[in-house]
């Protein structure tokens, strides 16, 4: 702060401590922002869940106690199985820990994947394995098994195979775009009008 600029940590952990020590602040924030929603959570560091915990109604407790609050209305949206940025301080555990933290919280599981085909969605489930037993899975006993919701893919109208084996799809319809005078691509000015 001495030499006026703040990074992106600084910036999460001073909000933390404005909303901790101004109880006036942090009221007239939850009340500014009664909805609180957060992507990606498996990729919050332990600064940043408190930082949610304090914006989803929580009044500052010991870090690991349950939130004293009222019904609020929180959302957070998480894979454990995604989590990839350990190395910036993120803390799958705040998604494992979620539930500790927000007693009553009601547990979604998205298992319909419109992707992929289900050879692949169990192929790359029998890969993950590989995380256990530090998994949500493992820990909390909820099957994560993906579920494909279409077909096999085939390749249909308006897609071209090519020698290496990809397919590249063109709208139906869709024209390409050539240029009139082969002359303009030599290189070579086009006549304006009247020459």
């Amino acid at each position: 702060l001495e030499s006026g600029r703040v990074d992106f940590g600084s910036q999460i952990s001073l909000a933390l401590r404005l909303l901790r020590e101004r109880a006036y602040l942090r009221r007239e924030i939850q009340e500014r922002y009664r909805h609180v929603l957060v992507d990606e959570f498996q990729d919050t560091n332990h600064v940043q869940f408190e930082l949610v915990k304090l914006l989803a109604g929580g009044a500052p407790g010991p870090p690991g106690t349950p939130v004293r609050s009222g019904p609020r209305n929180l959302t957070v949206v998480g894979d454990d199985d995604q989590s990839i940025y350990r190395f910036r301080g993120a803390k799958v555990e705040n998604l494992l820990g979620f539930v500790d933290a927000f007693p009553g919280a009601r547990v979604l599981l998205l298992r319909q994947n419109y992707r992929s085909g289900q050879r692949i969605l169990d192929l790359a489930h029998r890969l993950i394995q590989g995380n256990n037993p530090a998994r949500l899975e493992v820990r909390l006993g909820y099957d994560k098994r993906l579920l494909a919701q279409r077909g096999p893919r085939r390749l249909g109208h308006g897609r071209r195979r090519f020698r290496c084996g990809c397919a590249f799809g063109r709208w139906p319809g869709r024209r390409r775009l050539r240029p009139k005078r082969p002359e303009v691509l030599a290189g070579e000015r086009s006549p304006k009008v009247g020459e």
